[in-house]
């Protein structure tokens, strides 16, 4: 048996992986530790993240190590599940590290290798579940995105992302790798999923946050996702091309993926910052065409990943079984050998023993969830209200009155309220984003449901194959504005709209109920004024009298009027617009 390994108050078991100039071990507090937090970690299986002395120069180490528990302490100070969670750190030049957690699950270069081991062709993982995949590490991105302070990881790669048996996904290190990237040499590999705009950039000098951090996560993001799909990181053009339509148009077409998972890689691996999403969150259901819940979509990564046949791994010749040498089957499927060349800084002492490797036994076969819908892209210009001045009644009636005939012709002719859409650009509209005839809707809050030509298109983020011409596209979302525009997608189109929150009324001495059909898709009006609310809607609250009540209908670009009597008491005012 070897002898003891210990560092600081930790016993160290095994290797997890290197890191340059920080390697990664299974430890365990050691019986004989002190301090309040010894009773709470007892028996827990940990990793340690060292800071390797012997690679860094002597009088380079203080700035390094400073560097590294900074960014230890802010992850140590983040309480969010999701986060691989740091619960101690070491301050002490003989030993520096950070120790967190052991999560067992298996990482996207495994989950890659292992299932293109069982897929016909050598193929990565199936589109459906990256998407998945994406959806979940989008939706933790975001977490740490609208903390305070934010927290961005800037240092995404296939082998800081855990997935769980569960189906949970876990981000590991976040703040902790890219606070050492550019201030040590670190292999090339390294910079494989770094936005452009970071390549060799010391990014804990360049002090990056809000906007610029949130852009950089989001390309790491894309890149994550390509690698899933490819098991290989996307192609960076090189700088003095970036500004050419043809390189920055064809980098994240990939054959035979669903149009909006490629959509999402198109945006998020545009070349320049200020032309990906605002937000992790328009990802979210964007990737995981509609799986609403997480839970669902933990279920199905789950289920994804031990679906299909299994594959029995080779034994290993090299690597030492015996039992005393495993972890228990706490430890999920890590398995711990012996480990050799633990440097401390002080006094030139060296632990000895032998390096060895942690192997994640888990069988992951990527399974088809089912083939997804495509959806839909954008560019816009003002807000309007939907009525015109022509949407006005001639006399107190109960019956509909119609304005707005459909034109005819085949011709798109921008109405009254509407803004004309040109090809020109807009600032921060990307080519590589603008494929022509479609059409990229982006809103602010996400899921609004997105009519193009009085047809829904689906809802934001979108990217839609319009066909090239012009459009007339009506953004609906409840509790906010419509949005109305007449867009070119003759050169691709982009719409990144914040939707104007309105208030539902809420005072009154009597009430309206609206009824039409089809259901949760026509925004109402009261007295030539937005409510937010879609039809139908019971008890809405006014004041007594004659009230105008409308309905837009997307599909006719018309607005439905009925004049009602409202009365003071409980009993309401019924209108109803048939389809």
């Amino acid at each position: 048996m070897p002898p003891e390994l210990r560092l600081g108050q930790y016993i160290v078991e095994g290797l997890l992986g290197p890191g340059g100039v920080t390697e990664t071990y299974v430890a365990r507090l050691a019986p004989d530790a002190q301090g309040d937090f010894a009773g709470t970690l007892a028996g827990r299986i940990l990793a340690l993240k060292l800071l390797r002395s012997d690679r860094i120069t002597e009088k380079d180490f203080p700035k390094v190590a400073q560097r590294f528990l900074a960014a230890g302490k802010q992850l140590r100070d983040f309480h969010r599940p999701g986060f691989g969670k740091v619960v101690d750190l070491s301050d002490d030049p003989s030993a520096t590290f950070v120790v967190t957690d052991f999560v067992a699950g298996t990482d996207l270069a495994r989950l890659v290798e292992q299932t293109r081991t069982t897929r016909l062709g050598g193929a990565a993982v199936d589109a459906t579940l990256a998407g998945l995949i994406g959806s979940e590490i989008a939706r933790l991105l975001h977490v740490g995105h609208s903390a305070k302070p934010i927290l961005c990881h800037l240092g995404l790669s296939p082998q800081n992302v855990i997935i769980k048996e569960t189906g949970d996904v876990v981000l590991l290190d976040a703040g902790i790798a890219s606070a050492l990237r550019g201030m040590t040499e670190q292999p090339a590999e390294r910079w494989s999923f770094v936005a452009p705009e970071l390549q060799n950039v010391d990014v804990g000098s360049a002090g990056l946050g809000g906007r610029a951090g949130i852009a950089a996560d989001l390309y790491a993001l894309g890149a994550l996702v390509h690698f899933l799909l490819t098991g290989e990181s996307p192609p960076v053009a090189p700088r003095q091309e970036r500004q050419t339509r043809p390189q920055r148009a064809t980098m994240a077409d990939l054959p035979g993926i669903p149009g909006n998972v490629n959509a999402a890689l198109r945006t998020l691996l545009a070349v320049e910052p200020e032309d990906r999403p605002e937000s992790a969150a328009v990802l979210v259901d964007w990737l995981a065409s509609g799986v609403d819940a997480a839970r669902d979509r933990r279920q199905l990564i789950s289920e994804g990943i031990h679906a299909g046949p299994h594959v029995e791994s080779k034994p290993n010749p090299a690597r030492d079984s015996s039992p005393s040498k495993r972890l228990p089957p706490a430890a999920g499927s890590a398995e711990v050998v012996s480990t050799k060349g633990l440097p401390v800084r002080a006094r030139g002492r060296r632990f000895r023993s032998t390096l060895g490797s942690i192997a994640f036994a888990v069988v992951l076969v990527a399974a088809g969830v089912g083939a997804m819908v495509a959806m839909g892209r954008w560019p816009g210009r003002k807000q309007t209200s939907p009525l015109r001045d022509g949407d006005r009644p001639g006399q107190a009636s109960a019956e509909s009155r119609t304005q707005e005939p459909s034109l005819g012709g085949g011709q798109v002719r921008p109405e009254q309220g509407e803004t004309p859409a040109t090809a020109e650009p807009a600032p921060g509209d990307s080519m590589l984003s603008r494929v022509a005839g479609h059409l990229i809707v982006e809103t602010v809050p996400p899921g609004a449901t997105v009519w193009v030509d009085g047809v829904i298109k689906g809802k934001t983020f979108a990217d839609i194959s319009a066909g090239e011409g012009g459009h007339r596209i009506v953004l609906i979302a409840p509790g906010h504005r419509m949005f109305r525009d007449v867009v070119d997608t003759t050169r691709g189109a982009i719409v990144r709209r914040t939707l104007v929150p309105v208030d539902a009324p809420t005072r009154g001495h009597g009430f309206i109920n609206v009824d039409c059909w089809p259901m949760g898709q026509f925004p109402i009006l009261l007295d030539e004024e937005e409510t937010g609310l879609l039809c139908p809607a019971k008890m809405i609250p006014t004041s007594a009298g004659k009230h105008m009540v409308g309905i837009f209908v997307p599909p006719e670009r018309r607005t439905i009027l009925v004049e009602t009597e409202v009365a003071i008491g409980a009993k309401p005012s019924v209108v109803k617009f048939a389809e």
